[in-house]
């Protein structure tokens, strides 16, 4: 892989250095570039040429903040800073925020926004990031991503509340993570009286201290011929304890690799093997750093042979797709899976496998974990969502099959109705959220957690159409339901992890994440209105080089995504306080807010704010402080 570091170097070729020249008609150019050439700049290096960068600073944002002011009082132009849990659309006004306040553990993504919007059209140029730095360590800017905020046409509503138009979702990145390259994020034009956002994310890295960080974020801006500079100031709050890599939420989140050939090449039989392998793995690798598991794979098959009684897989091609992802993923902060699904069901139920054929199969996947020493979950997923007395029976002989071949393997099933199944062969039991505790019902829960310990069950859940209307446009009974869908505010899209936590399921089940890149004709970059949702099943975008620059494919996550991210790191909180202080102490914290599947406070300054007595709760435990 290409060597990040020229990519992380404080103030490099897209660094302060070229904001502080424009701003100051290339005053200081050449003596900016002699002290680099005498003291040099290096990753987290200090020295003369630092220091003399710092003060160019200091005056080229007290130069950019008169020019701005002046510049602004007669345009109107406005640049300002948000909080991550918001969807900023083009008609959203103007905000007076030049400075915001972060709070992040060791190991958490946190993000924010920067909105820019005036009375005529402008062009963003650039935005420049600084390390962000307390007095005894910094995070250096190469732990920061900026990214451009694209915008999908919704023509059909999710449901009766949710406007049709223009909504913030996919995120085009400056320079992508994976290969380095520089996307068409910037520079943007943005017309008058509409708002753009950039999204930045910063992550936490487990070496530097805890601490208050200080940095700026420099916007530059053209707009009547003339440049200009706002310089935007970020404080975040490091936590004195860290979160783990791997997401203590266990989840499985489906993929399919095969309609990659469809967006990604134009059609089936242009990508390789190991060109549709190697797209899988960078899915994967944005799906751990947002701390979900994706499962269903590249969908490339395992040759099998059965011969004189036994069942041979061929795992070459397997294991070089998913090794990355048993053992701790290098380029996901070390994250791995603690989940994932047995593949290829496909041809052991619905090609009329015979019955010794299938308990092999299963001993098969056992087999190979063991000897690889994964130390993943094993589940497979027999019959999805029975309804009729067939399904039921069918669902109930699968998981027998699974049964006989291992107890390794946790069959699942995707219902409410357990009296309808024999429980005694499932491992899981996955029923959708809005059975679990509906509007006009009662509550599920404890019916469930008796069933789960009298056979053994691990509980999940999933959210389905059910949570906006399926095919239609939702009314009153699909208000208030958490959400993934791009046309919900993005508290709609967090609050999952939490309602899990307080209902104490042990994992969350989504069927698909890419299922609009296979939708016949359908251009998931303009339509994703799936089922009567928009986003419904895909939660990523095609990074195709002619749509987001760059020469390479890769994925693009969506604010959605970023938000499911925020919501399991939530998680890791609650679970944390939970261990040091009891489940009542926290739930004592949460339930004036967070109240049931469908009544949650829709505040995400009422989010936040729990978040953060979580973590003075954690703090002052781990300090030694007093209980409560």
């Amino acid at each position: 892989m290409e060597d990040r570091s020229k990519f992380a170097r404080p103030y490099g070729q897209d660094g302060i250095p070229g904001v502080v020249n424009t701003v100051t008609q290339y005053k200081y150019r050449s003596r900016l570039r002699a002290h680099h050439r005498v003291a040099g700049t290096t990753r987290g290096g200090q020295g003369p040429a630092r220091a003399f960068v710092r003060a160019g600073l200091v005056r080229a944002a007290a130069l950019a903040g008169c020019l701005s002011w002046a510049v602004a009082a007669h345009a109107h132009l406005s640049v300002w800073l948000s909080h991550s849990t918001h969807k900023i659309r083009p008609n959203t006004p103007a905000r007076a925020r030049s400075v915001i306040h972060l709070f992040a553990a060791h190991g958490e993504y946190a993000a924010l926004q920067i909105s820019v919007r005036a009375d005529h059209p402008l062009r963003v140029l650039r935005i420049v990031p600084t390390a962000l730095e307390d007095h005894a360590s910094a995070i250096g800017r190469w732990q920061m991503t900026v990214y451009r905020e694209a915008f999908i046409r919704t023509v059909h509503p999710t449901n009766v509340v949710a406007p049709v138009g223009l909504w913030p979702d996919a995120l085009i990145p400056t320079v992508d993570n994976y290969y380095h390259e520089r996307r068409n994020a910037l520079p943007w034009a943005v017309p008058a009286r509409f708002t753009q956002s950039f999204w930045i994310e910063i992550y936490v890295p487990r070496t530097v201290s805890a601490g208050r960080y200080r940095g700026t974020v420099a916007v530059m801006i053209r707009a009547h011929g003339r440049v200009q500079v706002r310089v935007l100031r970020v404080r975040l709050r490091v936590l004195p304890f860290a979160i783990p890599a791997t997401s203590s939420l266990p989840s499985s989140f489906g993929f399919d690799g095969a309609p990659l050939s469809l967006v990604f090449r134009g059609h089936y039989g242009r990508l390789s093997n190991a060109q549709l392998m190697h797209l899988t793995q960078l899915f994967n690798i944005a799906a751990l750093k947002d701390r979900i598991a994706l499962g269903g794979g590249s969908g490339i098959p395992a040759p099998m042979h059965w011969a004189h009684g036994r069942l041979t897989l061929n795992w070459h091609e397997y294991d070089k797709e998913v090794r990355p992802f048993m053992t701790g993923c290098k380029a996901a902060h070390g994250a791995r899976w603690r989940m994932t699904d047995v593949r290829w069901l496909t041809h052991v139920f619905y090609h009329k496998m015979p019955p010794r054929e299938q308990v092999a199969y299963f001993r098969a996947w056992v087999r190979h974990f063991r000897h690889e020493h994964w130390h993943v979950g094993l589940y497979a997923l027999g019959v999805d969502e029975p309804h009729t007395p067939a399904q039921f029976a069918l669902a109930d002989r699968r998981a027998a099959i699974i049964r006989r071949a291992t107890h390794a393997i946790l069959p699942m099933v995707t219902t409410i109705h357990v009296h309808r199944l024999n429980l005694k062969d499932f491992g899981i039991l996955c029923p959708v959220i809005n059975d679990v505790d509906g509007l006009n019902d009662v509550n599920k829960r404890p019916m469930l957690g008796r069933e789960a310990k009298r056979y053994h069950l691990k509980l999940w859940w999933y959210q389905s159409c059910m949570s906006h209307g399926c095919w239609v446009v939702g009314g009153r009974s699909s208000l208030g339901w958490p959400s993934y869908m791009i046309d919900q505010p993005a508290i709609y899209n967090r609050i999952m992890p939490w309602l899990t936590w307080k209902y104490k399921m042990q994992g969350e089940l989504y069927y698909d994440t890419d299922i609009g890149f296979s939708m016949g004709r359908k251009n998931p970059w303009k339509d994703q209105y799936h089922f009567g949702g928009n986003g419904d099943g895909t939660l990523f975008y095609p990074g195709l080089p002619s749509v987001i620059g760059g020469k390479r494919d890769i994925p693009i996550q969506s604010i959605r995504l970023m938000m499911i991210r925020a919501g399991y790191q939530d998680y890791e909180y609650l679970h944390m306080a939970s261990r040091l202080y009891g489940r009542r102490a926290v739930l004592r914290v949460i339930d004036p807010a967070i109240r049931s599947t469908h009544s949650w406070t829709k505040s995400p300054r009422v989010l936040r704010a729990l978040k953060w007595r979580l973590a003075m709760m954690i703090e002052r435990r781990l300090k030694g402080g007093p209980h409560g």
